[in-house]
């Protein structure tokens, strides 16, 4: 083998090398990043981890924020209900940025309710005025607002 910092043939590895402090800095490595659009690295020149860097996002802010505040809770769906039902029986009352139903694993049907995410509060607290108590597949729709998720 040959040692990668005095680049001669021996007995020892690199980490090991007895010239490693005479050795000139390799030139390959650079302190500026490849690019021009990358991120600055830090003052002293070692790695920062991208989500440390200055005007990062962490953690939750880095996902699109849900509007929890806008979500419906829908109860009493029948077996075969899917999300696009929800969606086409929902969207009528405004824009509609999520739905989800509750699906058994070991059945594949719907658990029998799920949740509609509107944009704009006004047109989720128009859907609950109407569709509380209206009829869909053969049974009676429960809407109300979704309590907020515990952390």
């Amino acid at each position: 083998m040959v040692c990668r910092t005095c680049g001669k043939k021996g007995d020892h590895w690199t980490s090991k090398c007895p010239y490693k402090d005479l050795a000139a800095p390799p030139e390959s490595f650079s302190d500026k990043p490849a690019t021009a659009d990358a991120a600055t690295p830090s003052k002293s020149g070692t790695y920062v981890h991208p989500g440390q860097r200055e005007g990062a996002k962490l953690g939750s802010e880095m996902r699109p924020r849900r509007h929890e505040e806008n979500s419906v809770r829908v109860t009493n769906l029948s077996e075969d209900t899917r999300e696009p039902d929800l969606l086409e029986l929902f969207r009528t009352f405004g824009a509609v940025s999520r739905t989800y139903v509750a699906i058994d694993q070991k059945t594949g049907m719907s658990r029998g309710f799920g949740f509609v995410n509107f944009v704009n509060k006004e047109d989720a607290e128009r859907a609950i005025n109407k569709l509380n108590g209206y009829g869909y597949d053969n049974l009676i729709l429960r809407v109300e607002w979704a309590t907020p998720r515990a952390n």
